[in-house]
C-alpha cells in the first residue's frame, strides 16, 4: 500500500494494468494472430495509457474504454507502419506443443486456428473489430458501441451476423 499521494497514481495503474493486461494481449493476439506482434501492442497500450494516465477524466467515460481506445489505435499503427490494409494474418504464430495433446490433437488444433483465421478475414473490417473486442478482449456490447461510435443493439446486430457467417464459412473450409 502507498505511503504517500505521490504513489497512488502508480499504484492504481499497477492494479489496472495487471486487471487489464490480458485482455488487451488477447485482443492484440486476436487482431494480428501473433505472440510477438501482440506483446509489442499490448507494450505500446500500456505505455501510451501510462503517460496519460493523470489526464484521464472519468466524467467522459469509463477507463476500459479509454484502455481500447488506445489498443485498437495501436494495432491501427501497427499496420499502418507495416503493411497498409491488412487487419488478420493468414498465419498464426506455433505455440509450443502439449505433449499431453500428442501430435495428432495439435495438428488438429492448429487446423482449426488456421481455418478460423481464414473465417475472420472474410469479414467486413467493422465486423471482424467488433467480433475481436468482443471475444478476444471480453469487452461488452456497449463498452464495444463506446469505442467504435455505434450503438450497443448495432453492436449486438453485427455480432449475430458475423457468428451467423463465421459459422457459415468455417464449416465450408473444413469440408
Amino acid at each position: 500500500m502507498p505511503t504517500d499521494m505521490s504513489d497512488k497514481p502508480t499504484a492504481e495503474f499497477t492494479e489496472f494494468y495487471a486487471s487489464w493486461f490480458d485482455r488487451v494481449y488477447n485482443y492484440a493476439r486476436g487482431r494480428t494472430g501473433s505472440a510477438v506482434r501482440a506483446d509489442e501492442i499490448a507494450a505500446d497500450t500500456f505505455e501510451r495509457a501510462f503517460r496519460s494516465w493523470g489526464k484521464f477524466d472519468a466524467k467522459r467515460g469509463d477507463r476500459r474504454t479509454w484502455l481500447f481506445t488506445i489498443a485498437f489505435r495501436s494495432v491501427a499503427d501497427h499496420y499502418r507502419a507495416e503493411k497498409p490494409g491488412v487487419w488478420t494474418s493468414l498465419e498464426l504464430t506455433a505455440e509450443p506443443p502439449d505433449a499431453a495433446r500428442g501430435p495428432a490433437k495439435e495438428a488438429e488444433a492448429a487446423d482449426e486456428k488456421r481455418l478460423l483465421t481464414l473465417a475472420l478475414d472474410t469479414l467486413e473490417d467493422e465486423a471482424r473489430e467488433v467480433v475481436s473486442l468482443r471475444f478476444f478482449s471480453g469487452m461488452t456490447n456497449r463498452a464495444i458501441g463506446e469505442l467504435l461510435g455505434l450503438s450497443e443493439s448495432n453492436v449486438a446486430v453485427i455480432l449475430f451476423r458475423s457468428i451467423r457467417k463465421l459459422r457459415k464459412n468455417f464449416s465450408a473450409l473444413e469440408a
